[in-house]
C-alpha cells in the first residue's frame, strides 16, 4: 500500500487526518501526500487550522485534512 493510499484510507475510515495520525503510520510529510492526492489524483480535500496555546502560553496550530470541500 502506498503512502497516498494509506492517507486516503485513513481519511475514509476516520473522516480526517492530522500530521500526528500520519506519523503513526510512518508518513513524515503529510502535506506532500495531500498535494499528490489533490493534484495528481483529483481528490477533493479541505484543510482546517486548529489554533491552541501551549502550557507556557505560546500560540501554536496544526492542520486537519478532510475529504470533500468546505461549503
Amino acid at each position: 500500500m502506498t503512502q497516498c493510499e494509506i492517507v486516503l484510507q485513513y481519511m475514509e475510515d476516520h473522516g480526517r487526518i492530522t500530521t500526528y495520525d500520519a506519523f503513526r503510520h510512518g508518513i513524515t510529510w503529510l502535506s506532500a501526500r495531500i498535494w499528490d492526492l489533490k493534484h495528481k489524483k483529483g481528490i477533493k480535500i479541505s484543510k482546517a487550522r486548529v489554533n491552541y496555546k501551549t502550557r507556557d502560553g505560546k500560540a501554536k496550530h496544526y492542520d486537519v485534512y478532510m475529504l470533500g470541500c468546505k461549503s
